[in-house]
């Protein structure tokens, strides 16, 4: 039974069985079957002819079909687990095709900016959020923004509708996030008619902090992110205890050492001047000053609890220090011993457990999507070999089909949604099996190759001139000294600039006649030289295969224009009379500014030439790709077969930011409101009110309209003075409750997530340096310095490759596919 089983019977390795030309093949297609076979051996016609008329009407098989959607889901890491018949595979594929993804990020991305514009708008017409000038704002009326926000639900409607089709119900089923999904979409449409029979008068809209959902279904990697995380934080519980009792146990002891004062200031002065020596007094004086530190920061339990949690991070040090401090010097290290244990101790442990349990919680989610690659890739194998097979028994043909014909394959590459350069990867690779079955081994192996660093190009080499004198300019010009001399001429520029401003500096902005311009025409002169000399001597190829070239060239472009346009306008420095400017399109200064901004910028070029500020420099290029903007969902570039998702973790920060805000317009919004005499300048005179929301002015910050509340949500996460946003909520709201809020926002954001993003660049960086540390005796001949790492290139080499009985045992349990013959 188990030996006639195609998906477990073991398949020998299968040779050519026939050497054909490779160029001939590529260029005469499918087309010229014909001169494929005429160019076998002779002892391979009867096989090859199988060949020939398997080709036929292929691409009307569901088959092939089925193989290509399943090449497509592996790429992608996506599951094969949904319906395969031909209906339900073009559809599928429609759905999964550029253009609707794009639509459903354009759905996705306009439901989220509503909220900049829905009540209450974040345009006013004065551009601020200070409440001390607020300017109108711009309302849109009841009903506009409602009829976009139910497009964009329904839009949405259908596009769960249609992955529950295309799954089938009974997986459906067993996914939470779908269910979810529609969960959420009921309820944004129930609230959304609550709005609309208001009249937009409703107290709370609910659909609004259920938006980032939307966010994080649609893109895999971050609900594996947001698994990752759930999982995470048990894991992280017992030092989050451990920070909670230490910060509990100072909190008492910092109460028993600093009471709250019995007597008032002018008691114990009044007292010591009439009754005590001066030594007794000083020692009154003292205790009070000490006492001064309780009733400040240590009134109350939770006031002692607060004061502590923000030394914590050190926004109020050394301010809650200074009163104890002042009195005896001893006090201090009731300060330094809390701040040892708490934040250099615990703190940073937490970091390294948060590293390593996400590490090892997110290597188990990339092995699962390794395991879906490979099992995609097994899946296209098979079904093309059960296809084999059913055509030989109805054409009666005397070969047995033990693997997949190489021109199948090609033809399915071919019509795979895969990128162009991909493609010609693979279709190179098949070259070498030319007329050969390919065993399931050799299959996957074919599709490994997009897993290495494809995409790098082979320098080109420089081609020589027959002019003995020009080979050798050319010699000097493609050495490395010619490009160290270069940037030394670069920095000798910057340090010029740096001589002329720190000395001239009204000078120069006022005339035109400088040394600082005439120095800046020299320079620019030679980079002029210097780059089109290299441009000359390199080649166009070679030039532009270096990123630095293409770098100096555009900066020596941009530098050359300014300058003429500033030569243009004001002359040559000391040379002519004083032109009359008045009516300029830029001013002096402005030219200034940007000739020497400009050169400044070229010098940067000489980072990425050292090495090691060069692996900094490629961290921080793959940080940007693994965190693209909006989280890799609102805006995403054309998808690539294999960086595909992986812009997550950025992701999370947006969720909880659009998430955290709703809630606190909901919470916030009109608490704080300003009058002429908020600033309580009359009662600072004894510094009490000093460091106040109304004293230090932070009326801008504020939860009145969305944009207004990211940008205090931000201000909090630096945490730099955060404890005058819980002070200021907790006055103007009249409960000490509303700190709660900000806490969480500090648990969630700092804590967890920016340990995350520390995670994320201590594994980026170590494989870099790892990789830098194995190649740094070797010879540069690819471009490489700049090609970026995935996720999934970040985790590949602590990934297994899966068990073949495992893979078949999932294409087994495949509820739509069936292999049995």
């Amino acid at each position: 039974m188990m030996e006639t089983d195609p998906l477990i019977q073991k398949r020998p390795r299968h040779t050519n069985v026939a050497d054909i030309d490779t160029a001939s093949l590529n260029s005469s297609g499918y087309e010229n079957s014909s001169s494929f076979v005429s160019s076998a051996v002779s002892g391979s016609q009867e096989s090859l002819a199988s060949v020939v008329s398997e080709m036929e009407n292929i691409s009307d098989d569901l088959g092939v079909l089925q193989a290509k959607v399943f090449i497509e889901d592996a790429l992608k890491y996506r599951s094969i687990h949904h319906k395969v018949d031909e209906k339900t595979l073009k559809l599928y594929r429609v759905y999964y095709s550029q253009p609707v993804q794009w639509f459903l990020y354009f759905i996705i991305f306009t439901i989220h900016i509503l909220a900049f514009f829905e009540f209450p708008s974040s345009i006013t017409t004065t551009w601020t959020s200070d409440l001390r000038n607020p300017g109108r704002r711009v309302e849109v009326m009841c009903g506009l923004m409602q009829t976009v926000d139910l497009i964009c639900i329904l839009c949405l409607l259908a596009d769960v509708m249609i992955k529950c089709y295309l799954i089938g119900a009974k997986r459906m089923l067993r996914s939470k996030w779908i269910i979810a999904y529609i969960f959420i979409i009921s309820i944004s449409l129930i609230d959304w008619f609550i709005t609309i029979g208001s009249s937009c008068n409703e107290t709370i809209r609910y659909r609004r902090i259920l938006r980032p959902f939307f966010l994080l279904q649609n893109s895999t990697l971050m609900k594996k992110t947001v698994n990752c995380l759930r999982r995470t934080v048990p894991e992280v519980a017992s030092v989050l205890l451990m920070l909670a009792i230490h910060l509990y146990f100072f909190t008492l002891l910092g109460m028993l050492l600093f009471p709250k004062p019995v007597m008032s200031k002018n008691d114990v002065i009044s007292a010591n001047i009439t009754n005590l020596s001066l030594d007794t007094y000083t020692a009154n004086q003292n205790t009070f000053q000490k006492n001064q530190e309780g009733s400040k920061h240590f009134n109350t339990l939770g006031d002692s609890f607060m004061s502590l949690l923000v030394l914590l991070t050190t926004a109020n040090n050394p301010d809650v220090t200074m009163p104890a401090y002042s009195v005896n010097r001893f006090y201090a290290l009731f300060f330094i011993v809390f701040l040892i244990i708490g934040l250099y101790c615990l703190m940073n442990m937490l970091t390294a457990i948060i590293f390593t349990q996400f590490k090892g919680i997110f290597t188990n989610s990339m092995q699962s999507s390794l395991f879906r690659k490979r099992v995609g890739i097994r899946a296209a194998f098979e079904v093309l070999r059960k296809r084999s097979r059913v055509f030989r028994n109805k054409s009666s043909l005397n070969t047995f089909s033990q693997g997949v014909s190489v021109e199948v394959l090609k033809h399915v590459i071919k019509d795979c949604k895969l990128d162009s350069m991909a493609k010609k990867v693979l279709i190179s690779e098949l070259g070498s099996h030319l007329g050969s079955m390919l065993s399931a081994a050799q299959f996957q192996e074919v599709f490994i190759l997009l897993e290495r660093d494809y995409k790098t190009t082979q320098k080109p080499p420089i081609i020589w001139v027959q002019n003995s004198c020009l080979a050798a300019i050319q010699f000097v010009v493609s050495h490395r000294f010619f490009l160290y001399f270069g940037n030394l001429v670069a920095i000798i520029n910057v340090i010029c600039i740096t001589i002329e401003l720190g000395q001239n500096y009204e000078y120069i902005s006022t005339t035109k006649d400088s040394n600082l311009g005439v120095m800046n025409i020299v320079f620019i002169v030679y980079y002029v030289l210097e780059q089109s000399v290299k441009l000359w001597a390199l080649g166009i190829r070679l030039y532009m295969w270096d990123r630095g070239n293409v770098f100096d060239g555009l900066i020596t472009i941009a530098l050359f224009t300014a300058e003429c346009v500033s030569l243009a306008i004001f002359g040559f420095p000391f040379i002519g009379s004083k032109r009359s400017i008045s009516n300029a399109v830029i001013t002096l200064w402005d030219a200034v500014r940007i000739v020497n901004i400009l050169i400044m910028v070229r010098l940067l070029r000489i980072i990425t030439q050292i090495k090691t500020m060069n692996l900094v420099i490629v961290t921080l290029f793959d940080l940007v790709r693994n965190l693209q903007a909006f989280a890799g969902i609102l805006v995403v570039r054309s998808l690539n077969i294999v960086y595909i998702d992986h812009r997550a973790f950025a992701g999370i920060l947006v969720v909880i930011f659009y998430s955290f805000a709703i809630l606190g317009i909901e919470l916030f919004q009109g608490k704080i409101k300003y009058s002429t005499n908020s600033t309580m300048t009359s009662n600072c005179s004894d510094g009490n009110c000093c460091g106040t929301y109304e004293q230090l002015e932070y009326w801008a910050n504020n939860f009145d309209d969305f944009a207004a509340a990211l940008v205090v949500l931000w201000d909090v996460m630096v945490v730099n003075n955060w404890m005058v946003f819980l002070d200021a909520f907790s006055r103007h709201t009249g409960t000490k409750w509303s700190q709660l809020y900000f806490i969480s926002w500090w648990l969630l954001s700092v804590v967890i997530s920016l340990h995350v993003f520390t995670a994320l660049i201590i594994e980026n960086f170590t494989m870099r340096w790892d990789k830098h540390q194995e190649a740094r005796d070797q010879i540069d001949t690819q471009s490489t310095s700049l090609n970026p790492l995935t996720v999934h290139d970040m985790f590949r080499s602590s990934l297994k490759e899966p068990a073949e009985n495992e893979i078949l045992l999932e294409l087994r349990n495949h509820q739509h596919l069936q292999l049995h013959t």
